[in-house]
């Protein structure tokens, strides 16, 4: 009966070693799983954090352009106002002019408004990119 209980317990640690062994390889297969999901994620997150800012600087370079462009037009209606102006009414050139000084510095400051807000985003999605 020594030989049976014997083979009985090599048997048992035989089926004990190939258990583990199984369950050894399965954690591995489960982690290498687990670490390819999450550099597909970080991945994913990175691009679309690239992508966000690129979209960030051209909509403000865009938007920029648009502010710029309605100032110019509003000058050139300013400028032409001070012609008509000049026509009929001399003596209100001076008040004119310093309305038109005042418009022009409200733009700049607007602009310069919006330049700093652009730059406080970009800032914002820099914490990101880290």
């Amino acid at each position: 009966m020594s030989t049976t209980t014997s083979e009985l317990n090599e048997s048992a640690a035989a089926a004990v070693a190939e258990a583990t062994r199984i369950a050894a390889q399965a954690a591995r297969n489960g982690t290498e799983t687990t670490k390819a999901s999450i550099e597909a994620a970080r991945s994913y997150v990175d691009e679309t954090n690239i992508l966000g800012r690129d979209l960030l600087g051209t909509w403000s370079v865009q938007s920029e352009a648009a502010v710029r462009a309605a100032f110019e037009a509003q000058n050139a209606a300013i400028d032409a106002g001070l012609g008509l102006f000049d026509l009929g009414f001399k003596g209100n050139r001076q008040a004119v002019d310093q309305f038109s000084v005042i418009v022009k510095r409200t733009q700049q400051a607007t602009l310069e408004s919006w330049q700093t807000a652009v730059k406080a985003a970009s800032k914002a999605t820099e914490a990101t990119k880290r």
